[in-house]
């Protein structure tokens, strides 16, 4: 086999890539090197003429057979980064998205000092990992019905020593009973049939279908938390949903409507996308 330089094969990953639809393949390829490699960005850019050992571009080969197929980098390494963290993601949870990162940050920002917290809908424990890691002050209680997300949960929980955290399997709040939390975080299904229908590849074919779809336009599982949540809420206790960039003001008007919430917002995303609504519960029903 002819050397291969990085630069040759950021090139060659590139057209490949571009060749079957994959958005952003220049990063991406750089992204397969960065990690097979060992090399930060600006490393990789400063040994573009670095010879390739034949077993490393075999190995790159791989990789990027798999993601020509639109199989997710994510599920490919076997991890995902979030906040100051990553995380151990397989087909069987969601890939954390960079948007989500705001609603750790709204609650490591407001929840009150040795609050507790529970996270509906763990998956591999972005949410719930993520505040408990950032907060070490803060408990947190995560839950899934997904039993293949709860145990790379749990695995992530030993990875990162987060003892503040505890793990449950439960139908949102059906194992909780006698339980009362300062703050509720929930990203729940929220991608109605139809809209499941128009993914991409690299989501339909591969992220569980489980944790992304929901009847009744998407909302009828974050209709079921919103009924049942106060139950679950301290006194001025407060829960944020995130939401499809669609759904803010039918979420809002459903809180609203059922009498158990005050201070109501829909909050946006930094693209200025409805992706989050939150509120605190009312005070007649705490």
């Amino acid at each position: 086999m002819d050397a291969v330089t990085v630069g040759t094969l950021l090139e060659i990953i590139k057209i490949r890539l571009d060749a079957v639809g994959i958005e952003n393949a220049a990063n991406e390829s750089e992204l397969i090197l960065m990690e097979e490699l060992g090399l930060s960005r600006g490393r990789l850019a400063d040994n573009r003429e670095k010879i390739i050992s034949d077993d490393k571009v075999e190995l790159l080969e791989r990789i990027v057979e798999r993601r020509l197929k639109h199989e997710p980098l994510q599920y490919i390494f076997g991890k995902a980064y979030f906040m100051n963290m990553w995380f151990h993601v397989a087909p069987g949870v969601l890939i954390p998205r960079p948007e989500t990162e705001l609603l750790v940050e709204k609650v490591c920002r407001e929840a009150p000092q040795d609050a507790e917290i529970c996270d509906l809908g763990i998956g591999c424990g972005t949410i719930a990992l993520a505040i408990a890691y950032e907060r070490r002050d803060l408990k947190v209680t995560g839950v899934d019905v997904s039993r293949p997300a709860l145990k790379i949960a749990e695995e992530n929980r030993r990875e990162w020593k987060l003892d503040n955290v505890q793990i449950f399997r439960s139908d949102l709040f059906a194992a909780l009973a006698g339980r009362r939390f300062d703050y509720i975080t929930a990203n729940l299904p929220y991608i109605s049939p139809s809209e499941y229908q128009q993914l991409s590849a690299d989501v339909k074919d591969y992220e569980p279908e489980l944790a992304l779809q929901a009847e009744d336009d998407g909302l009828a599982i974050i209709h079921r938390a919103v009924i049942s949540a106060p139950d679950f809420m301290k006194s001025d206790g407060r829960i944020i949903f995130e939401i499809g960039a669609t759904q803010g003001a039918a979420v809002k008007d459903f809180m609203s409507a059922s009498g158990r919430y005050v201070d109501i917002n829909v909050i946006q995303d930094y693209n200025r996308h409805d992706r989050f609504v939150a509120g605190k519960t009312s005070s007649s029903y705490s």
